[in-house]
């Protein structure tokens, strides 16, 4: 069956359940649905790190993982990995506690699916039958309805990316720091980033360039090359005192990132973004760039920030230069509780000014943030400042 067909993966899963039932025993299968995540939980570069977490387990055949259409994630376990994928599981839920679907009704989660193939071979097949039987009526999406990027397709993307003129596909957004008392605001930096539809549009109009999750990974990466070329001739980019890139951990090692730094010139800053849950998985890499860049002088921050993720870990122990956490509605409705309290005590343990609450598209965010004690701030309800070096913010009600 041809790999870009409707229901290739579901077909795959079918087939394999099939062959186990001769011999199902110590055997269990965990269905994710991911796909029922709130949306800013479930962009793709994020589900592609959930993804890469079980990995590791799949290099021994401990287990085999299998991408539904919807953005599910099925993963047949052998007893020898069952504990850690019992951890691994646990370390997702924990990392996005805050999204309805992973909390758990009493001993009811809708979340983790678990099927133990010895006594539950049959709801596992019809689970996976109607798995398949979705992928294969679903109404395609206007982005899936062009042909998923392949391995021939990828390098000619990349090669038609290392020659075209990328500079009309940046974009930038800045943070900005916000003075509580006067509101009025000041420039932190300007983060810039690829537009991936935009570059959709001029370099591949026939493709799906999200179609394959691994191989825009390895897009990725030529991007983060393209960038490194093409940012120091972005307008704001030259006239920014400080600027951050969203990169994969490894491009900011490479000799194309000290070339850029040459290129940037002394006296220029650069923050690297990096997401919680890529450092969470690559620790080691995290604190060799960490290092590097405290060296050259400049700074690394750990985005995709949230109250799951402050659970489960520390991150004043990673020594970040920055922190940001997305702004949701969820947060204001929790206001003076708990999870605030864990925010306001994270802000309190940062250097001052470090926390950046982003994503703010209203008024709310803006209040909410001061009176956690938060200064710096990113989103399309500021974005109106973004031409001016300094300029009232507008106040929030209340």
């Amino acid at each position: 069956m041809n790999q870009g067909a409707k229901g290739y993966q579901e077909n795959l899963l079918v087939d394999t359940l099939d062959r186990m039932r001769r011999n199902p025993e110590g055997r269990k299968v965990v269905h994710l649905r991911l796909s029922q995540m709130l949306p800013h939980n479930r962009t793709p570069v994020r589900l592609k790190i959930l993804t890469r977490m079980f990995r590791s387990l799949e290099s021994g055949r401990q287990i085999q993982i299998f991408t539904m259409t919807g953005g599910d994630l099925v993963v047949v376990v052998n007893s020898g990995a069952q504990r850690d994928v019992q951890n691994i599981v646990h370390r997702i839920r924990t990392l996005f506690e805050s999204d309805p679907i992973t909390m758990l009704d009493g001993d009811q989660d809708r979340f983790a699916l678990w099927y133990d193939l010895a006594l539950d071979s049959a709801m596992a097949m019809h689970a996976a039958q109607e798995l398949r039987t979705e992928a294969q009526s679903a109404a395609p999406r206007p982005n899936t309805m062009l042909p998923p990027l392949t391995p021939v397709m990828l390098d000619d993307v990349q090669k038609k990316l290392a020659f075209a003129n990328i500079v009309p596909f940046v974009r930038d957004q800045p943070v900005l720091s916000v003075n509580p008392t006067t509101y009025e605001a000041a420039i932190e930096f300007y983060e810039f980033f690829l537009s991936v539809q935009d570059l959709q549009r001029s370099a591949a109009p026939t493709i799906n360039l999200l179609g394959d999750r691994w191989l825009f990974q390895d897009l990725s990466r030529t991007m983060d090359q393209r960038m490194l070329e093409t940012v120091v001739r972005a307008p704001h980019a030259r006239e920014a005192p400080a600027l951050s890139l969203n990169l994969n951990l490894e491009s900011v090692i490479t000799p194309s990132f000290a070339t850029f730094l040459e290129r940037l010139g002394n006296g220029r800053k650069v923050v690297i973004e990096v997401q919680a849950v890529d450092v969470f998985t690559n620790l080691s890499l995290y604190l060799d760039v960490q290092g590097a860049l405290k060296q050259q002088g400049h700074a690394i921050l750990i985005d995709g920030l949230t109250i799951g993720t402050l659970r489960l870990i520390d991150v004043t122990q990673l020594k970040p230069d920055y922190a940001k956490v997305a702004w949701t509605p969820e947060l204001g409705e929790a206001s003076g509780g708990a999870s605030a309290q864990m925010l306001q005590s994270l802000v309190g343990s940062l250097a001052t000014g470090k926390m950046i609450l982003s994503r703010c598209e209203s008024p709310a965010s803006l209040s909410f943030g001061l009176k956690t004690g938060i200064s710096l701030f990113q989103g399309r309800f500021l974005d109106s400042l973004k031409s001016a070096r300094r300029k009232p913010a507008q106040r929030p009600a209340g």
